[in-house]
């Protein structure tokens, strides 16, 4: 029994252990398969985190992963071509769409920027490129936000690390979408004729709004719920577009930050070209020698010798709009006077001291500021942007306006000195912001819903302390910085800064307003749009308030400046009458 026992014991040991070593292969091959699993398939997310892909009409894109400030992966299409390189004959011309690609384009970072004055940023004239931001999550019909940079006609770009990032708007369920366009005397150089009308730069912006209308649906975003939004000469463009037959139906709504297309600046594009082409030794009133002149000098001779032009540290904008019967036919003042308008929801502002900053910035200059005290009248015009250059004089209706700002904003006795700089900056805050602002807001909110604010939140440091890195106020793009954050504007805030909660209310904000064009169903914000009899302003502070209009007294007196102001008509439509009106005569029928 005992040799019996001990013999089914061995067997039953041998049995138990042969179990044991076949179930320990078994985990150890499940483990392995489970291991293998795993890395495929994170494998595999890691390739589609590292080249999200998407197929559009005219071929493939492969993109790249970013974050927002709350580490949602966003899917980030950098440097997409809108139009050809505006080079050789394309110089000066208006833009021609890109056409299809073959192989996959890879659009994982910032393209170059436009050529302008600026240092340390890769530019080239092949800039004509668009970026778009969508959710790592599959989404369809979301609004769009189209973002026009500003930087006065000559600086600026989309590019996500200096001026448009993404990392707060993709925190919202909205597309972004950011581009350069044409800058200086390459986007807007105007002979006044056929051969080159003006407005490069804004048919840029056109096209980029066509190529948005066309592909955006295969990032997820919704072409009929598009809103268009810029600050400082982007919100003038956004008025433009406001104003333009050719960017009807391109989008939905607007919102211009800090700047309006209804503001007093002369428009003296043909000065400027014939300087810029005298001074490079080319023919000046020849269009057609002019033009095959300037096309052979290097961009970066244009923008060199633009660069001289630039005087006494203070703000200009030398480029502007042209009236060319074919992107604006009339003054945009007029048109939305006469609501001519793309009449889309509008949100339109200022921030509380906008453009102060440039008396303070001139405080150590004493030389200047007692130059100016004594000749007030004659600079206004030159520092306040209504200067034409054309007739090398000044108006007897600009020395009359140069005497009553100084009356105005100094009394009888003008010393612009340390001490005594905020009202001269006042004069630059309402002559080249304010004012137009509230044109535009005025004339608009007769025919369209207008939001109206004021951005008065203060956070150190402010985008233009003074020469001591001293706090002066809320000054021009200070608002900026809460919707995209960048090197230039403001970086990114960490997630414990006191300023994060400014930047979700900005974000939701933003996001209400592409989504609804209005305030009316959002539970945080109480915003009426403007009654045209009573015009009143959201003013965003720690607290949102809606008061009375701020500086009323100091507009009306620009209203009363340039009251006989802003009636043009395109130099092109009108020598076509003249022309029309000969050919009439000559034919007897008038």
């Amino acid at each position: 029994q005992y040799k019996c026992y001990k013999r089914r014991y061995k067997k039953s040991t041998s049995n138990s252990r042969r179990k044991t070593t076949e179930m320990l292969r078994f985990k150890d091959i499940i483990s392995a398969t489970l291991l293998c699993l795993l890395f495929v398939s994170i494998s595999l997310q890691q390739s589609t985190r590292r080249e999200p892909l998407v197929e559009i009409d005219l071929g493939t894109i492969r993109g790249s992963i970013l974050k927002t400030v709350n580490g949602r992966d966003i899917f980030a299409y950098r440097g997409i071509p809108y139009a050809q390189e505006p080079v050789g004959i394309r110089r000066f011309a208006a833009p021609v769409p890109v056409g299809a690609w073959n192989d996959t384009l890879d659009a994982i970072e910032d393209s170059p920027i436009c050529p302008q004055p600026v240092r340390s940023v890769p530019m080239s004239e092949d800039c004509l490129k668009i970026n778009i931001y969508t959710s790592s999550e599959i989404v369809q019909g979301w609004p769009v936000l189209v973002y026009i940079h500003g930087g006065s006609n000559k600086i600026g770009s989309g590019h996500s690390v200096y001026e448009a990032g993404p990392q707060y708007l993709l925190d919202a369920q909205v597309i972004l979408v950011t581009f350069n366009y044409r800058l200086g005397a390459l986007g807007f150089l105007s002979t006044r004729t056929a051969e080159a009308p003006g407005n490069f730069g804004y048919l840029d912006q056109v096209l980029a709004l066509k190529w948005v209308q066309s592909h955006i649906r295969h990032f997820g975003g919704n072409p009929n719920r598009v809103t268009i939004f810029g600050m400082s000469a982007g919100a003038m463009a956004v008025t433009l577009h406001m104003a333009s037959p050719l960017s009807a139906n391109l989008f939905h709504r607007a919102i211009a930050m800090s700047g309006s297309a209804t503001s007093e600046l002369v428009i003296d594009n043909l000065y400027w070209t014939r300087k810029l082409a005298e001074e490079l030794s080319c023919p000046k009133y020849s269009p057609k020698e002019l033009l095959d002149c300037l096309r052979a000098v290097p961009w970066q001779k244009i923008i060199e010798v633009c660069a001289t032009w630039e005087y006494y540290g203070f703000i200009n904008m030398k480029w502007n709009y042209e009236i060319d019967g074919k992107f604006l036919l009339e003054h945009p003042t007029d048109t939305f006077r006469h609501n001519r308008t793309n009449n889309v929801p509008l949100m339109a502002g200022i921030t509380k001291n906008e453009c102060d900053f440039h008396a303070y910035h001139q405080e150590n200059n004493t030389g200047l500021l007692n130059d100016i005290s004594q000749n007030f009248a004659s600079y206004a015009p030159e520092l306040f942007l209504y200067k034409n250059w054309s007739t090398g004089m000044e108006s007897e209706n600009n020395v009359w306006r140069g005497e009553k700002l100084e009356l105005f904003y100094f009394g009888n006795h003008t010393n612009i000195t340390e001490g005594n700089l905020y009202p001269f900056g006042h004069v630059f805050s309402d002559g080249l912001i304010g004012h137009g602002v509230y044109k535009l807001v005025r004339l608009a909110s007769r025919f369209m819903n207008v939001f109206y604010y004021r951005f008065d939140y203060e956070s150190n440091p402010s985008l233009k302390p003074d020469h001591n890195g001293n706090f002066r106020g809320v000054v021009h793009a200070d608002d900026l910085k809460y919707v995209m954050p960048s090197r230039w504007y403001g970086p990114q805030f960490a997630m414990d800064s006191p300023n994060m909660f400014m930047v979700k209310r900005m974000v939701h904000i933003f996001e209400t307003f592409a989504i609804w064009g209005s305030f009316e169903a959002s539970d945080t914000i109480d915003w009426p749009a403007v009654d045209p009899d009573d015009i009143k302003a959201l003013y965003n502070n720690d607290v949102m308030h809606v008061g009375q209009v701020p500086y009323l007294e100091r507009y009306a007196l620009w209203d009363e400046l340039f009251a006989q102001e802003a009636s043009g008509v395109s130099p092109l439509r009108l020598s076509a009458l003249v022309a029309l009106i000969i050919a009439g005569v000559a034919a007897g029928i008038l």
